[in-house]
């Protein structure tokens, strides 16, 4: 008789299995998903909770990502702000070497000194034209993320 009630208590452990199981670690948390002939009702409610939350994470996620997209936009507006200030400042010290090499007794100091203002200032444009499309970037970025995010 042992024989026999081992055999029993080993049938009745796989009609316990379930080769649906998902894993413990997985978004679903463990709980039995559907298969071909189940009905699943369980499962689907357990599926939708895991989605919900994996929807709200990736959603807090690229909100957290604009945010910091727009702090940084921020920074470089302040640093955008202060360059164009200094702008006028370049301008002039351009023009006022470029004059001074222009005149009938203008050495060669005077020629590579308006060379080099002259150099600075398209450097300093440059430069001002950078903050702006890296300003312009970031908040493109920064408002498909928040869309994005809209969506989920």
């Amino acid at each position: 008789m042992p024989d026999s009630w081992a055999a029993h208590s080993g049938v009745r452990d796989m009609q316990r299995f379930n080769l649906n199981h998902s894993p413990a670690g997985s978004s679903t948390g463990g709980e039995f998903s559907s298969g071909s002939g189940g009905g699943g009702g369980a499962a689907a409610a357990g599926g939708g909770k895991g989605a919900a939350s994996s929807n709200a994470a990736k959603k807090a996620q690229l909100l957290a990502q604009a945010k910091a997209d727009r702090a940084q936009a921020h920074q470089l507006e302040i640093e955008l702000q202060a360059a164009q200030k200094q702008t006028p400042k370049h301008a002039a010290a351009a023009k006022k070497a470029a004059t001074a090499a222009k005149t009938a007794h203008a050495t060669t100091t005077h020629k590579k000194t308006a060379t080099t203002t002259h150099r600075k200032l398209s450097k300093h444009k440059a430069h001002v034209a950078h903050l702006q499309h890296e300003i312009h970037v970031l908040l493109t970025d920064a408002r498909a993320l928040v869309a994005q995010a809209a969506k989920l």
